[in-house]
């Protein structure tokens, strides 16, 4: 059910995107009719707005699923964390999640994460890619009950000794401390945003 349910979120937004992009076409095709000697320019800057938009919704808000007593919930979340070691491999986390669930929901998560990079990084000024699967743990709470999970993410870092991007889907099981209270499940996806080493300075051994 979790798949379908992701299938349809892609599948609207992959009708949300093309719409933009052909209502800005048709803009373009009556600009250009109208004013010809703007047509280079005005032809620039169509995709430009539609790559902005995009891009910010997914930087500032990730979407999130969740399965909680035999029913699904949806929901929109975002985790800032702090790394540590040579390129902040090790994370400490906070999430918050805004989940419409009948009445609406505040969790708040508190963990710490490890990063397996896919290749060897060096501390340097400019931004490195690398794929990256990461394993964590940590503490949940929505103010009503408490409970402990484990998380599994996968996606591309783009990192240097200072700063992460990290397009990612991330899969999460949250334990609830009393038995008599409904586990969570849920998985998200969108752009995990951190800073590494804030109190330290790591040595660079070239400036990029």
């Amino acid at each position: 059910m979790i798949k379908h349910v992701l299938q349809k979120l892609l599948i609207i937004s992959v009708i949300f995107v093309i719409t933009i992009n052909i209502y800005s076409q048709e803009k373009d095709k009556i600009f250009l009719r109208n004013k010809s000697h703007f047509i280079f320019k005005e032809t620039q800057s169509t995709f430009l707005p539609v790559s902005i938009g995009v891009g910010v919704v997914l930087y500032l808000i990730n979407p999130i699923i969740l399965y909680e007593n035999k029913r699904l919930y949806a929901g929109v979340t975002k985790e800032l964390s702090i790394g540590f070691g040579k390129i902040g491999e090790h994370r400490v986390a906070f999430e918050y999640s805004f989940v419409f669930a009948g009445n609406i929901s505040h969790h708040l998560r508190f963990s710490y994460k490890y990063d397996i990079l896919k290749k060897g990084i060096e501390p340097s000024n400019m931004l490195q890619g690398t794929s990256v699967m990461s394993f964590g743990a940590g503490y949940f709470t929505n103010f009503d009950k408490q409970g402990a999970f484990p998380e599994i993410t996968y996606g591309y870092s783009l990192r240097n000794h200072r700063l992460l991007l990290f397009p990612h889907v991330k899969l999460r099981h949250t334990v609830m401390f009393k038995k008599e209270q409904a586990d969570i499940t849920d998985l998200s996806f969108g752009i995990i945003v951190g800073f590494a080493n804030p109190f330290i300075d790591v040595k660079i051994r070239r400036n990029n």
